[in-house]
């Protein structure tokens, strides 16, 4: 049997946080292919995949075989699990303690036929998995705090405006923190957080090769998809490295 680690999530922005819990899960995992898993999905809330994706690869160290778009939910990453056997292999999905009460939740039983439902407790013993065909399974990880205390993505989202230059870069290294910061490193992040996160989306058509978004930020349309296009310089390095 092939264990199948999962860690869903939306990763707007992708941060320490989630760097900390995706390294948790290999170390409790060892034997088992570990996966990200996130949608392009932008109706509440603002990051494209292929932000996330950069954030994440190129900045943070996930491999980038290891950050897998999916079509919907997270939690439906038939993208990965198509490559398994579903009648041999298990499935758990790994997530933070904060979001134990968040759905969907293990072990609910189904009012239909009063029987339990697909997602149960991880059990802890590998000799109690059922195949992913029967079921899937979650586990939950301890919280890592970033950037002087945050926890989440939100917390990011809501401190970004309010910032100045030096804040901003601030924040861009606690959340990231084992990455390299050049100045170019930092500027180009610098400058897709504020395209997404304080742009007004005003276009939602994609150019002909099927990769630039645009945002107007600062009275321009700034293409995000260019700036990830943009090579990432290595020198000189803020970290003093």
């Amino acid at each position: 049997m092939k264990k199948i680690v999962v860690l869903p999530g939306g990763f707007h922005p992708f941060h320490a946080g989630h760097l900390a819990l995706y390294q948790q899960a290999l170390s409790k995992f060892p034997d088992a292919d570990v996966y990200m898993a996130a949608s392009d999905n932008q109706k509440e809330r603002p990051f494209p995949f292929k932000v996330k994706q950069l954030l994440a690869t190129e900045v943070a160290g996930i491999p980038k075989n290891k950050f897998v778009q999916v079509g919907g939910s997270p939690f439906n990453p038939d993208i990965i699990t198509k490559n398994y056997n579903s009648s041999e292999d298990a499935l758990i999905f790994v997530r933070s303690e904060k979001d134990r009460k968040e759905h969907p939740l293990p072990d609910q039983v189904r009012k239909k036929d009063g029987k339990m439902g697909y997602l149960l407790s991880y059990p802890g013993k590998d000799e109690r998995l059922k195949p992913f065909a029967d079921h899937g399974y979650i586990d939950y990880l301890p919280v890592a705090e970033f950037s002087g205390g945050m926890t989440s993505a939100t917390e990011i989202r809501n401190a970004w405006p309010k910032l100045d230059e030096l804040g901003k870069i601030e924040l861009i290294k606690g959340m990231y923190p084992g990455a390299e910061m050049t100045v170019p490193k930092v500027k180009k992040i610098s400058q897709i957080l504020d395209s997404v996160l304080m742009g007004e989306l005003v276009e939602s058509f994609v150019d002909p090769d099927q990769s630039k978004q645009y945002w107007n930020h600062d009275a321009q349309k700034v293409g995000v998809g260019m700036m990830i296009d943009m090579p990432l310089t290595d020198k000189p390095n803020l970290n003093g490295r």
